[in-house]
């Protein structure tokens, strides 16, 4: 399952020791690359995996405190417990529509007090269960002037969690969108979002963004109910610089939003405390370039068609459900038609560990083509690169250097492989 903002236009129906200081460690010292040896701690899930352990869709995942892994499986709506070492705990919630049940999963958290608040669509906002796995409560959030998050949504130690807003969403019901006057959200906010009633949910940072590509044509497609659904998406803009956020141990934020080495900090009131910049310059796209990106997003639809299944179209105030053919024949049409950014932004991804570490992962300038992952501190030093063959950003972190990532075998079932980073790392 996978989700698509849309615009519609009418709808119908441990390891805090410091590393040595070196004479190269500041952020324009020239790449040095750093081997790693990560190691593994437990896997769950495969092929031949026992019943509580045979995933569908586990790519959100979280550790606790005690280095307890939760997996939120899309397929099943539930949320799986295992302990330090691999072993069952508990499933926390459970499919449906009413309190403490999950319709439409899309992302959750685990909070600082060790519960864990689902965002599901279906109850438009969180619902928060606490570190009994028993229902607490839901906590709606308003998806047309906060959004919708991202999938990298972590807790903050004030309470809540932040993460960036997962797409610029317009919605209308009936017409085209109005305009009461009314000051715009920024399109692209990173957000604090608030876990329970008694807090609120804000923008602690507004991300520069590109101007709005025009709008495509207006189409139509079916939901699963029978209604129709009309529809107009923008073109599709390829090498758009990404907005990525991370929390830091101390409460501020790391943010990523340019096209060059730029990593901003940022506290809860949004003001810049640092910049953390090094001289690495985008790549400029060519027409070679374009022709290879067409052909990766092009077989990566082909590849998502293979599986079938449905999609969820997130607008009009709501979500509904449709066929995927229906969907990806309008996808094939806008990556065949898409136009370019000028340049390559140098950050592809950035997520920060909780020994204070910040993993900058580059471009390579190529499509499709993995490139090398930076590890710096927010007080500007520069702990090495990770080779493009080596460990990437973890789906998450936890306590003592745990991490885990995801594996998929050629039947694309998942695997969780939990593994234990080095205290010191360049």
């Amino acid at each position: 399952m996978y989700v698509i903002p849309l615009l519609l236009a009418a709808a119908c129906g441990g390891g805090d020791s410091e590393p040595a200081a070196r004479a190269d460690s500041g952020l324009d010292a020239p790449d040095r690359l750093v081997e790693v040896q990560p190691e593994q701690i437990y896997r769950i899930g495969g092929f031949d995996a026992p019943e509580w352990a045979t995933f569908g869709d586990p790519d959100n995942v979280a550790f606790d405190a005690r280095g307890h892994l939760f997996i939120l499986d899309g397929q099943t709506n539930v949320v799986t417990e295992v302990d330090a070492n691999g072993e069952f705990v508990r499933t926390i919630g459970r499919p449906g529509e009413g309190p403490g049940e999950l319709s439409s999963p899309f992302g959750f958290t685990v909070t600082p007090e060790g519960g864990v608040a689902v965002f599901d669509l279906g109850h438009r906002g969180w619902v928060v269960f606490d570190a009994e796995g028993e229902y607490v409560e839901n906590v709606q959030v308003d998806m047309g002037e906060v959004g919708l998050p991202g999938g990298d949504v972590v807790p903050h130690p004030a309470g809540g969690a932040v993460g960036s807003i997962g797409g610029r969403i317009r919605m209308s019901s009936g017409g085209p969108p109005s305009d009461d006057g009314a000051e715009e959200a920024p399109s692209r906010p990173v957000v604090y979002f608030a876990l329970n009633s008694a807090d609120s949910s804000r923008v602690v940072y507004s991300a520069w963004d590109m101007p709005e590509p025009p709008e495509g044509e207006q189409q139509s497609l079916s939901t699963e109910g029978g209604a129709s659904i009309q529809l107009r998406m923008p073109v599709l803009r390829a090498f758009e610089p990404g907005l990525h956020s991370a929390v830091l141990p101390d409460g501020r934020v790391a943010v990523v939003d340019s096209v060059g080495y730029r990593v901003k900090v940022v506290d809860l009131t949004g003001a810049v405390t640092t910049v953390l910049e090094r001289p690495v310059a985008p790549t400029p796209v060519t027409e070679g370039i374009q022709e290879q990106e067409r052909e990766r997003q092009l077989t990566e639809l082909a590849e998502r068609e293979s599986s079938g299944g449905t999609m969820i179209m997130i607008g009009g105030g709501g979500s509904s459900r449709t066929q995927a053919g229906g969907m990806n024949e309008m996808l094939r049409g806008r990556i065949e038609s898409m136009i370019f950014a000028e340049e390559i932004p140098v950050i592809e991804r950035m997520a920060a560990d909780p020994q204070g570490r910040i993993w900058v992962q580059r471009s390579s300038g190529e499509p499709g083509v993995d490139g090398i992952t930076d590890l710096i501190t927010v007080d500007g030093d520069y702990l090495g690169s990770l080779p493009a063959d080596g460990p990437r950003i973890p789906s998450a972190f936890g306590p003592n250097g745990l991490h885990v990532r995801i594996e998929r075998d050629e039947f694309d079932v998942p695997t969780l492989v939990v593994e234990r980073m080095p205290a010191e790392i360049g």
